[in-house]
């Protein structure tokens, strides 16, 4: 795999290949366009956008105890200043107190420095904890012969916290005596013993202590922080550690023990987003982020805030996590996270369970893999990579996904493109063909450091020339020029595409988090980079959108003609879709929109469609929707919508899909409900000489559109040629992970086995052995009202009365042929043939008839040598269905040609 396939595997050619197919009759149009067969994850992460979530009270902060401008900065621009809630300073023992009372020079130049800054970027009113200065070290009026001098410390912190309440408005609201005394206790002279005496000294001998929290040890290595917060349990108000630099265990384990202590829990030196993730599952209230780091952080801190969390997962083998939360307003976001110091590297599988959405704008789709990297040991390769996934739907989503390539980019405002003219960005009219105006945009590596949700925008005219912010500014209206950087760009140079909606983007800097801006600066336009206040007016605001074109495309603002006749055909399990063609020659393709009748919440469903008909087959047979379809051009302009139309499956007994397999992965029935295979396939001989099967081995399966096994009954039957005797391997599993399944194995060991589960109890039927191998068997699978059995070559071998569950009831996303929901569980060896699923459960004569090819109006195969060159040939309502050679079918004379 490419770097950007490990880091979004959403960059898949399947999806690809929907959006770059030909012309109309050329291939099949249905929701499987979409199927992205992705690699098995280390952790799945199902959700659903519209569930039930939990809700935290964080308090979120910046530190300047490493006295950083430019961090407090970038932390309140990508935080936001309204979430920005605490800070941290720090007091220093470099200095003996004169008269033993009053701060030295250094100390009040230090806490002035801070709170001014602090007051200037964040609140004069901000509150703040305090903790040492481990650096230039402690005089020896404090520590002498390795050894601290409580009484003298004790005082010290006294002095700072007097200073701070008589000199500034910032609350003193926390103390920590020592910072990282694991570490830094010869510098501190410090014990676990120490520290509680100091703490008590401080309670005791100074009042203005009696509203402010002390603070257990702040430890770098968190498997230490129990040992230096639970002696001194009677005095500590809040416990603390750092980093997640130690086991995951010790880590989570730390926070639930304050949380049963009904102490605060307090990370004052957060370096991830994993650690705020995980913090705040096991009890963390206080966090406060160290050097900051970019967007991922600064979009946790507000949904976290702002919103409930929808799913949580960690691997803690790997010291990583991953979540899903969703806003107030909204929003929904995903979340990837790692150790600084030692994460392993981990892929993470996110499921939408219930609807077809949009990661980061491609799709739609259920589910998407991300890749966080790590190293092969402590501080060993480590990138402390982290990163935030854009999770959206609705009627306006990018008409196209911004894939590596060469783009224009122009305003909203005027018209014109981004140039480059030596080291000047500035706005120049569109040329097209203009290799100045040409930009090379693409994902920055996974590797590269921090967060990699940007992307790096290069010159295509000249290498290694990015867009960049003059001075790593972080100031509003700050310039933007053209920078001859190394092949990696700097943090200045990266950009986050943030959907604005009708086709626009906003274009915002990885260390500012400001918004790119075309600006008027004498005969020329210049770019800079804005706060998003502009937005208040909708002509300014104009300034900060942006269209991204490939490269040779004009652009223009004129919306194609709105798409006229739209009619709805339903079918069993899916709707058909057709209208009348628009004529305009820059057509890019249309995009088909759909709602719940229910709701009337309009989602688009499909995108870069150049037919005039579509299968949507993405449809739960038990809804009614409504349909609409736009026009989009080459200029990303989108038409008027068209007529409305309203329809649902028909949801009649009969076949939901069968595939041959007859060298094409394409559904026999007009549900059209085609299948993607995670490789190469490879098609054997069959159960009879003019049969074809297909080949599943190691890491080849098939994935089943979204919605196959929907249906409240089900039936599932295929020929089998089990080559393996190896157990829990899957002739099919249907399901969103290990806790919502239903599978069929050939041997649990001893017993051929269905399972189903839906989040409680597995419901089994075990057959009395496995399965025949090296034999081809007909098996079949029928799921009805609180039955289900099991039948080998039409013979019923085991049923059970006490299944409750309903297929419905899994609203199963991940359907796979040949491979497991359980990542430990082999992949299934050998050949299926006939693959039928119906949306109800077949009698015994009818499994029988479907074995013999009988049932559902399809006749058995014959041979046409005359009309079709000896191929099988098949009838569904009447039309000739032919497979001549592998990944071509005819229908009605038209070729339909299997892009996938």
């Amino acid at each position: 795999m490419n770097r950007n396939t490990l880091a979004h595997i959403f960059f898949g050619t399947a999806l690809m290949a929907a959006l770059t197919a030909t012309a109309q009759d050329d291939k099949r149009l249905s929701s499987s366009l979409y199927l992205q067969p992705l690699p098995k994850a280390d952790v799945t992460i199902p959700f659903a956008v519209d569930g039930e979530g939990q809700r935290f009270q964080p308090i979120w902060g910046l530190d300047l105890q490493w006295v950083s401008e430019q961090n407090l900065r970038k932390g309140v621009r990508h935080m936001g200043i309204d979430n920005v809630s605490i800070g941290r300073s720090g007091f220093r023992a470099t200095k003996p107190l004169i008269n033993d009372s009053t701060l030295a020079e250094d100390q009040i130049n230090y806490l002035r420095r801070r709170s001014n800054l602090f007051s200037n970027v964040v609140s004069p009113t901000l509150p703040l904890v305090l903790t040492a200065d481990q650096e230039p070290g402690a005089d020896q009026y404090f520590v002498k012969n390795k050894s601290c001098n409580v009484e003298h410390w004790a005082a010290m912190i006294n002095s700072h916290v007097h200073w701070m309440q008589e000199n500034t408005q910032h609350p003193i609201v926390g103390v920590s005596p020592f910072n990282e005394p694991d570490y830094w206790s010869v510098e501190e002279g410090a014990t676990v013993a120490k520290q509680v005496q100091v703490a008590k000294l401080l309670k005791q001998n100074y009042p203005r202590f009696a509203d402010i929290a002390l603070v257990g040890g702040n430890t770098l290595n968190n498997d230490k922080a129990l040992a230096w917060y639970q002696t001194g349990t009677d005095v500590y108000d809040w416990g603390n550690t750092h980093q997640l630099a130690g086991s995951f265990d010790t880590f989570a384990s730390f926070f639930t023990r304050l949380q049963n202590d009904r102490k605060v829990g307090y990370a004052d030196e957060m370096h991830n987003v994993a650690e705020a993730m995980i913090g705040l599952e096991y009890g963390m209230t206080v966090g406060i982020w160290w050097g900051f780091d970019s967007r991922a952080r600064g979009e946790f801190c507000d949904i976290s805030r702002h919103g409930e969390r929808l799913a949580y997962a960690e691997h803690r083998n790997n010291w990583t996590a991953g979540s899903v939360y969703r806003h107030d307003d909204g929003r929904v976001k995903a979340f990837v996270g790692s150790s600084e110091r030692q994460a392993k590297t981990t892929t993470y599988q996110f499921i939408s369970t219930n609807r077809d959405i949009f990661y980061n704008s491609y799709g739609p789709m259920r589910s998407t893999l991300i890749e966080i990297p790590g190293g092969s040991g402590y501080q060993n390769g480590q990138t402390n990579a982290e990163c935030v996934v854009d999770i959206t739907w609705g009627e306006d989503v990018p008409p196209v996904p911004i894939t590596e390539g060469t783009y224009r980019i122009v305003s909203k405002a005027s018209g014109n493109s981004i140039n480059v003219s030596g080291s000047t960005i500035l706005m120049q009219k569109g040329y097209a063909k203009s290799k100045t105006q040409h930009w090379i945009i693409k994902p920055v590596d996974t590797r590269i450091g921090g967060d990699f949700s940007f992307y790096e925008i290069e010159s295509a005219s000249k290498a290694n020339l990015h867009i960049n912010i003059e001075n790593f500014s972080t100031l509003d209206g700050a310039k933007v020029i053209g920078y001859s950087s190394n092949a990696t760009p700097d943090s200045n140079e990266q950009w986050y595409l943030e959907y604005a909606g009708d086709g626009y983007y906003y274009i915002r800097s990885r260390e500012t988090s400001l918004y790119l801006s075309a600006q008027t600066t004498g005969t020329n336009n210049g770019v800079a980079v804005q706060t998003n206040e502009l937005q208040a007016d909708e002509t300014e605001r104009s300034r900060q959108l942006w269209r991204l074109l490939p490269a040779e495309t004009l652009y223009e603002a004129e919306a194609p003609a709105r798409p006229e006749g739209l009619v709805a055909e339903p079918q069993t399990s899916s709707v058909r879709l057709s209208w009348t063609a628009n004529t305009e020659k820059d057509l890019l393709g249309y995009t088909i929109l759909r709602a719940d009748q229910a709701t009337g919440e309009w989602n688009t469903i499909a995108r870069c469609i150049d037919g005039c008909q579509f299968v949507d087959n993405s449809c739960n047979p038990s809804h009614t929707y409504i349909y609409k379809v736009k026009a989009v051009d080459q200029a990303h302009n989108s038409s008027e919508p068209s007529n409305t139309v309203e329809s649902k499956p028909t949801g009649e007994h009969g076949l939901t899909a069968q595939w041959r397999f007859n060298e094409s992965l394409f559904d026999a029935t007009p549900n059209m409900m085609d299948v993607a295979h995670s490789g190469d396939e490879t098609y054997v001989n069959g159960h009879t000489e003019d049969a074809k099967a297909i080949s599943l081995n190691k890491d080849r399966f098939v994935q089943l559109p979204y919605e196959v096994a929907s249906s409240d009954e089900l039936t599932v039957c295929m020929w089998v040629n089990w080559i393996s005797t190896g157990t829990w391997q899957r002739i099919f599993d249907f399901g969103n992970g290990t806790s919502q399944y239903m599978f069929l194995t050939p041997n649990n060991g001893k017993n051929m086995r269905f399972a189903i589960k839906n989040g409680g109890d597995e419901q089994i039927v075990d057959c009395p052995a496995k399965l025949t191998a090296a034999q081809w068997r007909h098996v079949a699978v029928t799921i009805g009202t609180g039955k289900a059995t099991i039948y080998i070559d039409g013979e019923e071998v085991a049923s059970n009365t006490g299944i409750t569950i309903r297929p419905s009831d899994l609203n199963a996303s991940l359907n796979y042929l040949g491979r497991s929901q359980f990542n430990a569980d082999p992949a299934f060896a050998g050949y299926l043939e006939d693959v039928r699923i119906y949306n109800y459960a077949l009698t015994a004569e009818e499994v029988r008839a479907a074995m013999t090819n009988e049932a559902d109006g399809i006749t058995p195969a014959t041979t046409d040598s005359d009309n079709n060159n000896g191929s099988p040939v098949y009838s569904i309502d009447g039309r000739k269905l032919t497979q001549p050679a592998r990944g071509i079918n005819i229908i009605d004379g038209k070729k339909i040609i299997n892009t996938k």
